[in-house]
């Protein structure tokens, strides 16, 4: 039975975010000593997100980052990737496809090293579909999967008990949440507008970054009536 460790998750709503949750992250991670593992599911968001991503941290003293990127085949090498999980002291999951995140890192033995990882105190973040493939309900929008409704599957499972909605002003995704909500009987979600940071310390909600971030109640899930206030 592994002993967990203090543990913070970082759940970014989207790009703006990068600002604002970097420096609790930056020092959770050791500060300019700091060795933090990439995991996007395309060498091309690395390239592209590279200066975004990778600025903020620079700014505050952080020179090693590597990134987990899959071949051109669209697996990943496990050798190289579980090499620089296990060195790594932070943790950052990208965006983009959140099928394709939630195959490439919820999935062992990437997706089990995530955890020990986390368990044993390295502090990890997720951005958009990041930050959804790090929960227990990861929901997969029909926009992407081409379903004929919502599709929910297990994430990483790093903080359990709620479900989130990204980007969650700017695509007006309270339906998406209370769809999630409904279907997994989950009575609290979270709504991570792009400039807002929700932290989780030791699996449970704790503060916000940034702005903003609303709590959304179901009352009655027969009726998916919510009540929902800025957090």
């Amino acid at each position: 039975m592994h002993k967990t460790q203090y543990t913070l998750l970082f759940l970014l709503g989207g790009i703006p975010a990068y600002k604002v949750y970097a420096d609790e992250f930056v020092s959770a991670a050791g500060g300019k000593h700091a060795s933090i593992a990439v995991l996007a599911q395309t060498r091309a968001i690395w390239e592209n997100r590279k200066a975004e991503i990778t600025e903020p941290w620079i700014e505050r003293g952080v020179s090693r980052f590597s990134p987990i990127t899959p071949g051109e085949n669209g697996m990943l090498d496990p050798q190289p990737a579980l090499a620089t999980l296990k060195a790594a002291t932070g943790i950052l999951i990208c965006g983009g496809d959140t099928p394709t995140n939630q195959r490439l890192f919820a999935s062992d033995p990437i997706g089990a090293l995530i955890q020990e990882r986390y368990r044993s105190g390295i502090p990890v973040a997720g951005i958009s579909a990041g930050a959804l493939t790090t929960l227990e309900v990861c929901q997969l929008p029909q926009s992407e999967t081409g379903a004929a409704e919502l599709q929910v599957v297990r994430g990483l499972g790093l903080a359990s008990g709620f479900v989130i909605g990204v980007h969650f002003t700017e695509w007006n995704a309270l339906p998406e949440v209370i769809a999630v909500m409904a279907k997994t009987k989950t009575a609290i979600g979270y709504g991570i507008d792009e400039p807002a940071c929700l932290v989780c310390e030791n699996g449970a909600v704790a503060h916000v970054l940034g702005k903003s971030v609303y709590r959304i109640v179901m009352t009655d899930f027969a009726a998916q009536s919510t009540q929902v206030q800025l957090f």
